[in-house]
């Protein structure tokens, strides 16, 4: 019994490939299998044949991509040990291209050379463009890209094949070319060129031609050639041909690459815009990566012309997201006219609701740019130059009045800077941005307050007459702060107001220790407006707690956070942490640590060292808090299990951690227990090092100059104080 092989078949997942094709291999399949497949298959109709080829060929929603070609390639080898190989230049071509899918490009070469051999022996020395171009491909596979190219180049300069040669033969060259790197700029130009008049006959279709763009668009973007990505581009469409969303998703791709030259980029959105039907294609995606684009590369002329075009657009409709990096841009570059012109067009002109970020990058632009000296000028001057029906002295007005309020704020002024707020306010009062402005502002007079108020309860029996002029002005800054507090929530009903400026407004009276105020904002946004709390607003909020050392009101606020599951941020829980110990509550402030890194609690009950993930950034000063004061609490035993933890965390864990644990041990005269943790620390920076430095090390153990490192590594291996979870004594800290 003759078998040429066993059946696959039964491989095939059911229901993704064309069942007709399929049936149709399950047949050839048994034949092939049959003892008398040799007689069988020459009773094969050819034509049947070529038409299983081709579907394979070109068969869709297989599961298998590679399967197809085997079976191609098993066919042919299958004819081929009858005696009646398949000599059909379209089949042959299909089956080189089975062996290129399948990384097969020797054999490739072999087959296509015996193939031409044959061919010369017939007087037919011609090889199809097919053939050829599989030809080429193989020699680009097996890494022979002179060999492809010169392929290439005989047959393009061959007048037997102009005829025939097609415009897929020339994306193969390029294609080639651009991935192995072996043409010059000016050479891949050339050859596409070529290409470009190739396709300009009427007889090929637009979609072909789009396909074709798209095909060389991407080869040239995974190469990095984007000079001549662009340059085909441009050619591409001084020739009136056609582009389609795919094309401007490579071209985007491309733009968003940070070595890209802006100029380049620029020609591009040219090239689109100079064609009326394509700039109709355009969408308000697609103008906004071509902006920021060009913020990115410090182009703002460039965006705002692309901006400019965007407003003239019949379909693709402007929103406020078109225009945050330029006010980005604005802010970091000091351009506080520039923020403040494009504001007022935002606002005024195109009617949009300016949000959050872009009110943050006005206020940044102006307080690192504006004129003070202006805008004092400017409000001293208004009520005699200002008409009730003069618009752009009312904008001059609202920018000066925005910039005495910021510099005032900036210089710590706040009752000039509330002066300022409340005119403004007065005049605008449908004005998001001042209330943005004198919170943000607020917030960092309050951070100044921070350490006076730090000190406990401002009532003091003897208070110096300076420190009652700071305490006045600090319950006047308070009081009238409260009053643009009463504004804003009254301004909610007519415009809106972001969650994060009712974040901030908690976050700057949790400073200011003013719980009523912190919870009735709270209680307006969560009940009157229906707004979720996020993460920031609970800690905001137990960061306020915390400070006025309302522990268990921020208990409760832990837990609601917890019941959220919503991650704690570092300075919440070290308030926390701090406050806890403060207050002889040391487990509440290892339940604080336990949800900050993601330990299960309490600490002794599940001592196993393992790598723990933490759901919010941990640094050096909370594992150095919380350690002293266990040590203090005399909760040794889990100092050493958080300090243990610093090593699973933390990148890197500096010497002044150890030297903190060490330090409180050495105060409570626990000498012993300080060495070991000194040894133990050494020890495994020595272990951590590279198996090279420790055989050094062991070397010349003698040489004093040889010593451990003084700084830990990124890493440490776990568990190197586990030992004293296992009841054994210091007399044994030799055999570890």
């Amino acid at each position: 019994m003759c078998r040429f092989g066993q059946s696959d078949i039964a491989n095939d997942k059911r229901g993704k490939a064309n069942s007709v094709v399929q049936a149709a291999w399950a047949h050839y399949d048994k034949i092939r299998s049959h003892e008398d497949a040799p007689s069988l298959l020459q009773q094969i109709p050819m034509a049947a044949v070529h038409l299983l080829i081709q579907e394979l060929t070109f068969l869709r929603g297989a599961d298998d991509y590679r399967r197809r070609f085997e079976r191609i390639v098993q066919i042919f080898d299958d004819f081929g040990r009858i005696g009646c190989p398949i000599i059909s230049p379209r089949l042959f071509s299909l089956y080189l291209r089975a062996l290129n899918k399948l990384g097969r490009y020797q054999q490739a070469i072999n087959e296509a050379t015996a193939y031409g051999s044959a061919l010369a022996l017939e007087s037919k020395d011609m090889l199809s463009i097919n053939v050829l171009r599989q030809i080429m491909l193989a020699y680009f596979g097996g890494r022979r890209p002179d060999k492809a190219l010169e392929v290439f180049f005989r047959v393009r300069d061959n007048s037997e094949y102009q005829r025939y040669i097609t415009p897929h033969f020339f994306a193969t060259a390029i294609t080639g070319a651009l991935n192995d790197k072996q043409l010059t700029t000016d050479e891949l130009y050339s050859i596409a060129e070529d290409l470009l008049t190739l396709i300009e006959k009427p007889a090929y279709p637009d979609d072909s031609r789009t396909g074709l763009l798209n095909e060389l668009l991407h080869a040239a973007n995974k190469a990095g050639n984007h000079t001549f990505l662009f340059h085909l581009f441009e050619r591409f469409v001084d020739r009136g041909f056609p582009i389609d969303h795919t094309t401007f998703g490579i071209l985007l791709h491309c733009s968003c690459a940070a070595e890209t030259d802006a100029r380049a980029i620029y020609r591009v959105y040219h090239s689109i815009t100079a064609h009326p039907w394509m700039q109709a294609n355009m969408t308000h995606h697609v103008y906004a990566v071509f902006i920021n684009c060009f913020v990115r590369h410090n182009r703002i002329d460039h965006a705002l012309s692309v901006l400019h075009d965007l407003q003239l657009h019949p379909t693709a409709h402007l929103s406020i997201q078109h225009m945050s990096l330029i006010f980005s841009y604005y802010a970091q570059s000091e351009m506080a006219t520039q923020a403040l012109d494009l504001f007022h067009t935002v606002v005024e002109t195109e009617q949009l609701a300016p949000t959050w970020t872009v009110c943050v990058d006005i206020v940044k632009a102006v307080s690192r740019g504006g004129n003070l000296a202006w805008a004092l000028d400017t409000v001293a001057t208004a009520d005699a130059s200002m008409t009730p029906d003069d618009s752009v002295c009312h904008t001059r007005l609202f920018d000066a009045l925005l910039t005495i309020l910021v510099k005032c704020g900036q210089a710590g002024d706040s009752i000039r800077m509330l002066d300022a707020f409340f005119t403004l306010h007065e005049s605008f009062p449908s004005s998001i941005l001042p209330f943005v402005a004198v919170f943000l502002q607020a917030h960092n007079i309050a951070k100044q307050h921070a350490l006076h108020l730090a000190k406990g309860p401002t009532a003091h029996i003897n208070t110096s007459a300076a420190t009652m002029d700071i305490e006045a002005l600090h319950r006047n800054f308070v009081d009238r702060l409260g009053m643009v507090s009463d504004l804003l929530l009254a301004s909610s009903a007519n415009i809106h107001v972001p969650q994060n400026l009712y974040n901030m407004a908690i976050s700057v009276f949790a400073i200011l220790r003013d719980h009523l105020s912190t919870q009735r904002i709270y209680d307006f946004m969560t009940q009157t407006e229906g707004i979720e709390p996020t993460a920031r607003t609970l800690n905001v909020l137990l960061q306020s707690f915390a400070r006025g050392l309302d522990l268990a009101t921020a208990s409760n606020v832990l837990k609601d956070l917890q019941a959220r599951d919503m991650p704690l941020h570092r300075a919440a829980a070290n308030a926390l942490i701090h406050n806890f110990l403060d207050a002889g509550q040391p487990q509440e402030a290892i339940n604080v640590y336990a949800h900050l890194v993601g330990r299960p609690a309490p600490l002794l009950a599940s001592a196993t060292f393992k790598d723990f993930v933490s759901c919010a950034p941990v640094d050096a000063y909370t594992f150095a808090l919380l350690v002293s004061g266990l040590v203090d609490a005399g909760l040794l035993k889990e100092a050493v299990i958080v300090f243990e933890d610093a090593f699973t965390i933390l990148q890197f864990v500096p010497r002044q951690l150890l030297e903190t644990l060490v330090g409180k041990l050495e105060d409570k005269s626990m000498l012993d227990f300080a060495q070991i943790c000194l040894k133990r620390y050494s020890r495994r920076v020595e272990d951590s090092q590279p198996a090279h430095l420790r055989a050094t090390a062991a070397a010349e153990s003698d040489d004093l100059s040889v010593s451990v490192p003084e700084a830990a590594p990124a890493r440490l291996p776990l568990s190197y104080f586990g030992y004293l979870m296992s009841g054994k004594t210091a007399n044994n800290d030799d055999d570890y």
